[in-house]
């Protein structure tokens, strides 16, 4: 749980960190859109390319971002795993009752390549956008939505606080790993099964600690003044800049390109 960084902030003073959020935000968005629209699986390497060049912008350190990547591995061969096995074709292999298939191979590298460059991606937008800078994106960007009654600034309040508590959180459940083996539990030199449930065991602590936590935040929120839909002003109001307008240039032609590749068959 140490290891875990997607969701935190990475100080840095670099181009993307300057973006304007909702740029960032519907940036990540068109790629992730781009993404869907992709089926060979050879066409992921361009979108790799250019998220590994968003990081290098970034000024994030690529040890970081393996790091971040640990805690979806698991799900990862999950996934590959079971869309391998589960599609029908052409049978490339068997063994017991499970077959193998070039059309379930496909797909099995499909699908693990766009959740795990999803993923990446949306890690990225957090290590280079503060939670009130995210809060502040999401609310001028929904901001048209406001109008048909959805409650823009109560969402964009909970995002923050949300993106606010993982690092906290992930403080909390290292003191308790550390607690717990000082009594002689053991997380690191034992078998899988018995490292599963000795974390198990810190979800309730964990859990309760949360609960807590929020009727604090809640209460002092309330003796702040804070009154959700109300308006108000805001210090440093948000801003585009001609850096934006590129980005935004950029985002669209990507996903131009993935809908005429999807509609001519090229990807």
């Amino acid at each position: 749980m140490r290891d875990i960084t997607i969701g935190q902030y990475y100080p840095a003073d670099s181009l993307v960190h300057s973006l304007d959020p909702r740029t960032k935000l519907m940036a990540v968005l068109l790629y992730i859109v781009g993404l869907f629209l992709v089926k060979n699986p050879l066409w992921y390497i361009p979108f790799l390319i250019i998220t590994l060049t968003e990081f290098r912008m970034a000024k994030v350190p690529f040890n970081y971002f393996l790091k971040g990547l640990r805690p979806i591995i698991i799900l990862l061969l999950f996934t590959f795993v079971f869309r391998t096995l589960a599609t029908p074709g052409d049978v490339m292999a068997s063994f017991w009752i499970f077959e193998i298939t070039r059309e379930g191979l496909h797909k099995g590298i499909q699908l693990a390549s766009r959740i795990a460059l999803m993923i990446v991606e949306a890690s990225l937008l957090s290590y280079t956008t503060t939670p009130k800078e995210m809060a502040d994106g999401l609310a001028e960007a929904f901001r048209p939505f406001k109008k048909i009654g959805l409650p823009v600034d109560e969402m964009s309040v909970m995002v923050m606080i949300a993106f606010r508590f993982i690092p906290v959180m992930l403080e909390e459940a290292g003191e308790l790993m550390d607690a717990q083996a000082s009594r002689g539990v053991e997380f690191e030199n034992c078998s899988v099964f018995t490292k599963t449930k000795n974390i198990f065991s810190l979800l309730m602590p964990l859990f309760v600690g949360s609960i807590e936590r929020s009727a604090d935040l809640a209460m002092a929120m309330e003796a702040r003044g804070y009154s959700p839909g109300r308006e108000r002003s805001k210090m440093f109001p948000l801003k585009y800049s001609p850096k934006d307008r590129y980005v935004y240039i950029f985002s669209i032609l990507l996903l131009i390109l993935s809908v005429i590749g999807r509609v001519s068959g090229i990807l």
